[in-house]
């Protein structure tokens, strides 16, 4: 890449990507998340938004309401933010702490927090990373497409692919045309 090409790439970045970032050491409500979302989409026509983690996310429920009642609720504004503005909202969510896990990816069902995570979804997706030598190669990464609402968008799968470390690429493990 030659230093132009990196300028105009860094250019494009700033043009295209909004960070919404909690700069002070409190924790970001869904609240919060979503109003500064929301002049994203009024002032930069923005389109997609990307809520990574999910669990850094500061969950105030009342005492009377359940983890599960609370998720749902709190699913349902996000997708009515989506519905409302015109704007994909992809979560990043991480498996709770698998008991007796034997390395294998997890489900959507093993999202910390409710299954209402898979209930509510539209599409589903499980990035997995192999760190165990005697199951495989350990730059193998497993892409599961477990769920899938509306057809049109796509189909369940998976995918494997292998990441270049030198390259910092990721390569389809399947693909006959590289070399």
């Amino acid at each position: 890449m030659s230093i132009e090409e990196l300028e105009q790439g860094k250019q494009w970045l700033k043009d295209t990507f909004y960070l919404i970032r909690c700069e002070d050491d409190s924790l970001p409500s869904i609240k919060w998340v979503l109003d500064l979302a929301r002049a994203a989409v009024l002032r930069h026509g923005v389109r997609g938004l990307v809520i990574d983690p999910y669990n850094e996310l500061d969950h105030q429920r009342p005492p009377s309401q359940t983890e599960t009642e609370y998720v749902s609720q709190m699913l349902t504004k996000v997708k009515r933010f989506a519905q409302h503005h015109s704007c994909h909202v992809w979560f990043v969510a991480h498996p709770r702490q698998l008991h007796n896990w034997a390395g294998g990816p997890p489900n959507l069902y093993d999202i910390s927090g409710s299954a209402h995570f898979i209930n509510k979804c539209d599409n589903g997706i499980v990035v997995h990373r192999n760190r165990d030598p005697d199951a495989g190669p350990i730059d193998q990464v497993q892409i599961f497409v477990r769920k899938v609402r509306n057809k049109v968008a796509g189909t369940i799968g998976e995918a494997f692919l292998s990441y270049d470390r030198v390259t910092g690429q990721f390569i389809d493990v399947n693909d006959s045309s590289r070399g």
